[in-house]
């Protein structure tokens, strides 16, 4: 586990996927601090979608970016990208990003399909949990605050034989045993534990009565606070200036409902 000193160094299933579940308390207008709303814990034995918490993970990668900017940042569906889920959340690292955009303009046909990018402690929190409880046939999930998607350096493509050697030049590698889909932007920062780091913040940001340490480990106070943190998202989220919200993806009729790749 990176710990806040290394981060910074470094820096310098329904028919949509969600089962609904009944809030705990009406959530309040944005602006106002607050933990009211659907906790992520419900979801533990009610779906198989991450996009049930795409509201909260949003909030998450834009606060990571207000701490380390530009080692996060949001890319689009241009021509030669599509995202195939609700549960995509479109953050890579400036550098990544750059070097997707120019891979994807080299596309001539169908392109990429894209099934996860960045991926959230929350998101890894749920999808960790389904492991255990062997649900969502899910065959093996990285502890929260570990998996490569967390590096914001890791992308799945769903078409992936396609464009390993497009990719390949513009520096993605395709080397992990066993994960075809897998690529990592190797010359990125990893950032794991800045998403953690993140959480932390707009938990304490919300929740002045009940601080937990800043520290970006994902130890038990934090996770006592993911399993309860509401699904749409806090009261307050990220505050810096460079913050911006993208749309959710729409999910392809024929992309899967489940997080398959959960490393």
């Amino acid at each position: 586990m990176r710990r806040l000193v290394l981060l910074i160094a470094l820096a310098s299933c329904g028919d949509d996927g969600k089962t609904p579940v009944e809030p705990d308390a009406a959530v309040p207008p944005a602006g106002m601090p607050s933990i009211a709303g659907t906790p992520v814990s419900s979801f533990e034995s009610s779906t198989c979608s991450t996009s049930v918490v795409i509201e909260l993970s949003r909030q998450i990668a834009e606060e990571t970016d207000c701490i380390m900017p530009g080692q996060l940042v949001a890319f689009e569906a241009v021509p030669g990208i599509a995202f195939a889920g609700s549960a995509v959340l479109p953050y890579l690292s400036s550098k990544a990003r750059a070097d997707l955009y120019a891979a994807a303009a080299e596309a001539g046909g169908t392109p990429m399909q894209i099934t996860s990018a960045f991926r959230t402690v929350v998101q890894q929190y749920l999808l960790n949990r389904w492991f255990e409880l062997g649900r969502c046939g899910i065959t093996a999930a990285a502890e929260p605050g570990r998996s490569n998607h967390e590096s914001g350096r890791a992308l799945d493509i769903g078409n992936y034989s396609a464009w390993i050697t497009k990719l390949g030049a513009h520096g993605w590698s395709h080397d992990i045993p066993g994960d075809p889909v897998h690529f990592d932007h190797l010359s990125s920062p990893d950032i794991r534990g800045a998403d953690v780091l993140a959480f932390q913040r707009l938990w304490n940001r919300n929740a002045p009565d009940d601080q937990i340490a800043e520290d970006g480990d994902f130890g038990p106070a934090t996770e006592a606070r993911v399993k309860r943190a509401p699904a749409e998202g806090f009261g307050i989220g990220a505050t810096c200036a460079a913050r911006r919200r993208f749309a959710v993806v729409t999910r392809d009729a024929a992309a899967p409902l489940v997080d398959e790749h959960a490393e």
